[in-house]
């Protein structure tokens, strides 16, 4: 590992040891997903300044004048970095809730705040566990909390769009809440997946859709769903190869 790299993780595990462990307990007092949510934002805002201004990486965004900033949403983004959920975070307005994989739950500090703060864990070797999580959330959620997940459920290591996963579909339709697609565009140049996790100067670019009503869909429309999202995160129109 590089020196410079070296210098970024220790740099990164200085700010989470100062910035994460009051929003923690803040969090653990809390009660309900929606309460806990609206910490788990200024907590990310910050956090995403601090390190990408010391890295020299830069987000930019669009189209976050299609959406309410009132209303909840599911929201769906492409995976092809490390950099990819803070980037995300600080694009969207609302205050939000991750569905991430329970891996993540056993990094010190990192995960105590994923838990704590209303983030929600899902199990992805278990397929009953994840959609039970999905489901608990429909009852915890109030106002304009909204949900952030990547639907290929990984880090596409080459570029291209993995296989979408339908949980987030289900919920949606479920919830009633519309599905707004988002493309992530520069993080692998940032910060390629499969390295070292060094962190490049750059630009994240994150565009934001037009939402996709779910009222009145059911399953039979997820496939539809399912189309119109991967057109949107790789710029090709739904039946084009």
């Amino acid at each position: 590992m590089k020196p410079k790299t070296v210098l970024q993780w220790i740099f990164a595990g200085a700010v989470t040891g100062i910035l994460f462990p009051p929003f923690i307990l803040l969090g653990f007092t809390r009660k309900g997903l929606t309460s806990k949510g609206r910490l788990c934002r200024p907590l990310a805002n910050l956090y995403t300044k601090v390190l990408y201004g010391a890295f020299r990486v830069r987000v930019v965004h669009r189209g976050i004048e299609q959406i309410d900033p009132q209303r909840p949403y599911v929201f769906m983004a492409n995976h092809t970095s490390i950099a990819d959920p803070l980037a995300v975070a600080l694009a969207i307005p609302q205050p939000f809730h991750f569905i991430f994989k329970k891996e993540l739950a056993r990094i010190p500090v990192f995960g105590w705040a994923l838990l704590s703060l209303g983030q929600i864990m899902v199990d992805r070797e278990n397929t009953e566990q994840a959609r039970a999580a999905l489901a608990g959330t429909i009852s915890g959620l109030s106002g304009n909390n909204s949900i952030i997940i990547f639907p290929e459920g990984w880090v596409s290591h080459d570029g291209r769009l993995l296989p979408l996963k339908k949980g987030g579909f289900h919920l949606a339709i479920r919830t009633g809440l519309p599905i707004v697609p988002v493309r992530i565009e520069g993080a692998r140049e940032v910060c390629p997946p499969g390295g070292s996790g060094h962190f490049n100067k750059g630009v994240i670019s994150i565009q934001v859709f037009p939402p996709l009503p779910v009222c009145g869909k059911t399953e039979t429309d997820i496939p539809d769903l399912v189309e119109k999202v991967r057109a949107c995160l790789t710029l090709e129109r739904p039946g084009s190869s």
